[in-house]
């Protein structure tokens, strides 16, 4: 098997207080946000999502944060059925995933199938990545954390 899991692109936190948050960022890590963006973006029409195999409706706050080659993305869940919501309501704030980037998502899903992980959520990715979809693999569980998988290449 290829090794899709061996370079992360990204480590997402999920919080309560998006500004006290960022606030503490600069104040700690003296760095200032690359981006603050609402997911699905206000401006956009509806963006494709799915929640646990069924039609999506989550809206979020996002903050990113560079450190070198791998991107900190701060959530701040604000409504609707997710797994940032979730993840809040029984663990509180902290680290939620290590993301990934792959060709395509054929083959991590065929892998991650025969390990009877399933896809927890999944959506269009908008911004800069528009055009890519995102997906979480529920591996709390196994891990500590979940995994998400952006594919490069647009099937």
């Amino acid at each position: 098997m290829e090794e899709k899991f061996r370079n992360p692109i990204q480590i997402g936190i999920i919080v309560s207080d998006l500004d006290a948050t960022i606030e503490n960022f600069k104040r700690i890590l003296e760095i200032e946000p690359r981006a603050i963006a609402d997911f699905p973006p206000l401006d956009s029409p509806e963006v494709e999502q799915y929640y646990n195999g069924e039609p999506g409706d989550s809206k979020g706050r996002f903050c990113f944060f560079d450190f070198g080659n791998i991107e900190i993305e701060v959530i701040m869940p604000i409504s609707g059925r997710s797994i940032w919501q979730d993840f809040l309501d029984s663990h509180g704030p902290g680290l939620h995933h290590i993301k990934f980037s792959v060709g395509t998502h054929r083959e991590s899903k065929e892998f991650m199938a025969g390990l009877g992980i399933p896809i927890s959520q999944m959506g269009a990715a908008v911004g800069r990545n528009t055009g890519k979809e995102w997906l979480y693999y529920n591996t709390y569980g196994q891990l500590g954390f979940d995994l998400e998988v952006m594919n490069e290449i647009i099937e």
